[in-house]
């Protein structure tokens, strides 16, 4: 049996974390992982499993379903933190397509820090590899309390 990490030996704690931290994660988007989130999700809309579908539509092409997209900030979001905090709150603005090829380029900023109920509010962007805003929004993260 393989032995789980102590993921929470030297983890983050609320007061580690200043606004204005920030990080940034770099995804080539691939088409198996679209193929795979489609099926996992059950979301099979044609604009992002069908290439002759989607060819015919305004895009032109297969879009990233968007909250694969957003499944990338959560990503983003331990990274920047660490394991000890918990994805509460999530504001998204889908503000263009994501396409399968596409660079997107995730920027988390710490904005603000309500240390009453422990929460970390981040600015959200993210942006193809020609600096085109595809999502934006804020998130919240809540410090986990471990016995």
């Amino acid at each position: 049996m393989n032995a789980i990490p102590d993921l929470a030996h030297g983890m983050l704690r609320f007061d580690d974390i200043a606004i204005g931290r920030s990080h940034v994660l770099v995804h080539a988007m691939l088409e198996s992982e679209v193929d795979v989130f489609g099926r996992l999700s059950g979301d099979l809309n044609p604009l992002h499993m069908d290439e002759d579908f989607a060819a015919r539509s305004p895009f032109g092409r297969r879009v990233v379903h968007g909250l694969l997209t957003a499944a990338l900030v959560s990503t983003a979001h331990t990274e920047l933190t660490g394991p000890g905090f918990a994805y509460v709150g999530q504001e998204l603005r889908f503000l263009g397509p994501a396409f399968i090829g596409d660079t997107l380029t995730i920027t988390l900023t710490v904005v603000e820090r309500k240390p009453g109920k422990r929460i970390l509010v981040l600015d959200t962007m993210v942006r193809n590899q020609d600096g085109v805003a595809v999502l934006s929004g804020l998130s919240a993260l809540k410090e986990l309390s471990f016995t």
